[in-house]
């Protein structure tokens, strides 16, 4: 754990000093995962037991630059795909990618606990444009990039920028018989399923979520709609969340994937 929190510690000091590449290594990190076929997080081999006990339409929230659609593209080939994305920037480049593709459908938009126009902040550091940490929270923007996570920290390096998006509900989209939602949306989870109850409580769609583990009022929340948590050991599901990202489910789910959670 030690080596790789490192690894990825040195990544970033590299990258942020070779800002200009950065085009060139989005392009590359998704042609080499096609090509390779291997998902961009190890949970995502989950999505074939998924899609062998369910039909449905998937759900990407917070697309970044892709790494959800290609996953779900990966193991689920004949899946539907929502995907959305806030970041002007970011979510012109999957519309361009996936223009010629019906199965995809890029929606430039945030998601949240109400309509409205919101402030998304998104850090860069000496140059390199972090689009992965946008966030509706500045504070979450701004804090994730210092000594901890760049060696060589300069906070005179650091920008946020600023960009006015369009950010609607998930029960606004009326997308049917959704099966599968991922929610990376940096800190801001709850309001997206504060935003998506009615969806929630009609289709029970599996969850998954980031850093579920460190959030006490989304656990309130999803087990108020009925939602457990699981975590994928590389072969199934397990009860109990993971210190990355979480499944959650609903009896109906679980039941029908022949787990027995914990008591």
């Amino acid at each position: 754990m030690r080596t790789n929190i490192m690894l990825k510690k040195t990544v970033r000091t590299v990258q942020s000093n070779f800002w200009f590449l950065k085009e060139a290594k989005d392009t590359f990190y998704i042609g080499y995962r096609r090509l390779r076929r291997v998902p961009s997080e190890p949970f995502f081999c989950a999505l074939p037991l998924i899609a062998s006990r369910f039909s449905g339409t998937y759900i990407d929230v917070g697309a970044n630059i892709g790494q959800s659609i290609e996953a779900i593209k990966l193991f689920v080939p004949q899946a539907k795909i929502y995907s959305f994305e806030p970041n002007p920037n970011l979510a012109a480049k999957l519309q361009s990618r996936y223009r010629g593709d019906s199965l995809v459908e890029v929606r430039a938009l945030g998601l949240s606990s109400s309509e409205s126009r919101m402030k998304l902040y998104v850090p860069s550091y000496k140059g390199f444009v972090y689009d992965g940490l946008g966030s509706l929270d500045y504070n979450s923007a701004k804090s994730w990039l210092s000594d901890e996570t760049v060696f060589f920290f300069r906070p005179e390096h650091l920008i946020v920028h600023e960009y006015e998006v369009r950010v609607e509900t998930l029960d606004m989209q009326n997308i049917v018989n959704p099966i599968f939602i991922k929610i990376d949306v940096q800190e801001t989870e709850h309001e997206v399923v504060l935003g998506g109850i009615n969806t929630l409580q009609k289709y029970e769609p599996i969850l998954l979520i980031e850093d579920y583990h460190e959030r006490p009022a989304l656990q309130k929340l999803a087990a108020s709609l009925g939602y457990d948590a699981f975590h994928f050991n590389g072969h199934e599901f397990a009860p109990g969340a993971s210190d990355t990202s979480s499944f959650l489910m609903t009896p109906l789910r679980w039941k029908a994937l022949e787990i027995q959670p914990s008591t």
